[in-house]
């Protein structure tokens, strides 16, 4: 009975640490770390350059086919049947190609955005594991997709790990 009573008060002395330790929990959101940190900025700075003139391309194709639609408004009434009917054909054709392309911008855009934003991705992940265990976190969550409606100030780390991503690319990793 001793024994018994011994080991129990032993176990309860062994494990009452851990039974009773610190639980420290943060929040992140990943989409402002990915905006601010320097390695997010080289890549908006990436797709910007990579995909500014074909936007402004569409734009410019935005315009033309809001042009030949109000003349198509202007002329309804002074253009024969046929005419009519093939400068609406023409319309329909030319609206449909932009839309095309506006759908294979849209494309391209989230290809690259996902092939560049992968990597930045990873080392966020690296990042914030690295900085939990230094901090000694018991778990972090990313605001966005945990459904985090609150948290006290002070457990949002989303600049302590903006800042430890710029050391990190600052330091040429």
């Amino acid at each position: 009975m001793k024994k018994v009573l011994f080991l129990a008060i032993a176990c309860v002395l062994l494990f009452h640490s851990a039974a009773f330790a610190e639980t420290k929990i943060g929040v992140f959101n990943m989409q402002a770390v990915m905006v601010n940190c320097d390695y997010g900025k080289a890549v908006a700075a990436k797709l910007k350059a990579q995909f500014e003139p074909l936007e402004k391309s569409l734009e410019k194709e935005a315009q033309d086919i809001q042009r030949l639609e109000d003349e198509l408004r202007n002329q309804d009434m002074a253009l024969k049947l046929d005419a009519k009917q093939d400068k609406q054909r023409e319309f329909r054709r030319i609206t449909r190609d932009y839309q095309d392309s506006v759908a294979a911008y849209r494309q391209k855009m989230q290809a690259a955005q996902q092939e560049l934003g992968q990597p930045v991705l990873e080392k966020i992940i690296k990042v914030m594991a690295e900085y939990a265990r230094a901090n000694n976190y018991t778990a972090i969550f990313e605001m966005g997709s945990s459904g985090v409606s609150y948290v006290a100030e002070g457990v949002d780390i989303t600049d302590n790990l903006v800042e430890e991503l710029n050391k990190l690319k600052k330091a040429g990793k």
